[in-house]
């Protein structure tokens, strides 16, 4: 919620979503963006959703790192490392 400055009304801003995920706090921060709790709008499963910051990624060598770990977390399925549900580009 955001509180708004006129006469402390109380504004509501519509919460950030990406796909059918609804945003919410930061819980994390790596080299190439940040993590953030997300949960499904559908299933009401808490995710975390990693959102790359493009700018970050500044060489052929960071560019081979962020598909690397892609292509790992497609491929890999244990119960101690995180599944990969879905890539969306925005």
């Amino acid at each position: 919620r955001a509180i708004s400055a006129e006469r402390g009304k109380k504004a509501f801003s519509r919460p950030k979503s990406i796909g059918n995920y609804i945003i919410q706090k930061n819980i994390g921060e790596g080299t190439f963006g940040k993590v953030k709790l997300g949960v499904h709008i559908l299933t009401n499963e808490r995710v975390a959703i990693k959102v790359l910051e493009k700018s970050k990624i500044v060489d052929a060598a960071d560019m081979k790192r962020v598909t690397r770990e892609i292509h790992i977390l497609k491929n890999i399925k244990h119960e101690h490392i995180i599944q990969l549900f879905e890539i969306i580009e925005t």
